[in-house]
Formats: structure tokens, sequence, C-alpha cells
């Protein structure tokens, strides 16, 4: 596996410090009855732990000896690929536009008008499932989403008016 796929794989199975590193908000905590996740030690120390899963078992064994050794090492590292990620995710949801703006991967799927370009996307980004998932509705992840209800048919009330 890539250590991209290593990177979004541990972010799957770790979704408190996932929370916490994407800017857990109390909005969706409410939302979905539960406390909001707090950011106790700073986002480093989750970079060190993602560090730990993603080049512990490396193909390189200078990046495995230096991961079980000195993990800090890798936490920029891990720092800007979550920011190339975000700007590539950024730049997919150009392609769905307002369309897609903070809907989820199914009802994108479920649309004749975005699953074509849903496959388009993915094939080309295949971490974009998973990083729609948890940062569609953040905006300082998805500068498309907007606060405003996704069924909302602003057009149609215009001409009402």
């Amino acid at each position: 596996a890539s250590r991209t796929d290593r990177l979004i794989e541990w972010c799957r199975t770790h979704e408190g410090e996932r929370k916490k590193l994407f800017s857990d908000s109390t909005q969706d905590a409410q939302e979905e009855g539960r406390s909001k996740q707090q950011l106790r030690h700073g986002k480093n120390q989750i970079y060190i732990e993602m560090a730990k899963a993603i080049f512990l078992h490396d193909e390189t064994d200078e990046f495995r000896a230096l991961a079980a050794t000195n993990p800090g090492v890798f936490a920029s590292s891990i720092r800007s690929r979550l920011d190339v990620l975000k700007t590539k995710y950024r730049k997919q949801n150009t392609l769905l536009g307002q369309t897609g703006a903070g809907r989820t991967y199914e009802d994108l799927l479920s649309n004749e008008k975005t699953k074509n370009i849903l496959a388009a996307i993915t094939k080309d980004f295949p971490w974009w499932a998973d990083l729609h998932g948890w940062w569609r509705t953040n905006p300082a992840y998805n500068n498309t989403f907007s606060a405003a209800d996704v069924g909302q048919d602003f057009s149609a009330r215009a001409v009402e008016l």
C-alpha cells in the first residue's frame, strides 16, 4: 500500500483523532448527539502517531528505522501531504460545483447528473470519497460547501418572486 493509502486508513480507524485533526465543530457534535473532540496535545502529536502507522511498514529500511526511533521527523511531511490532499480535494470539487456542495458521496453516486463526474474524480483521485466524508461540510477544506440546505432550489424560488 502507498503511504497515502496508509494515511487514509489511519484516519478511517482513528475517528477521534481524525475529528480533532480536521477541526471537529460544536455544531457537528450536537447534531450527532456526542461531545466535541478536544485537541489537548496539539496536532503534532497526532502527526507523530500517524507517522508510526505510515512509516513503520515502509518499503524503505531507513524510513522504518526512523519511524521506530524518531517518528517526529515525519510530522512536517505528513502535514504537507494533508495540505496537498486538501488542494487536490478542492480541485476535484470544482468539477461538481454547487451541484455537489454538501451532499454525501452516496447522494452524489445515486444522482444521474453527478455519478459520471464522481467516476472521473475517483479514478483520478482515489481518496476523494473518504476525504469528502470527512470534509464535505467543513469550509476550511471544502470551499464549494454552502451552509444552505442542499435541497433548496434557489433558482425556482427566484422565478416565483
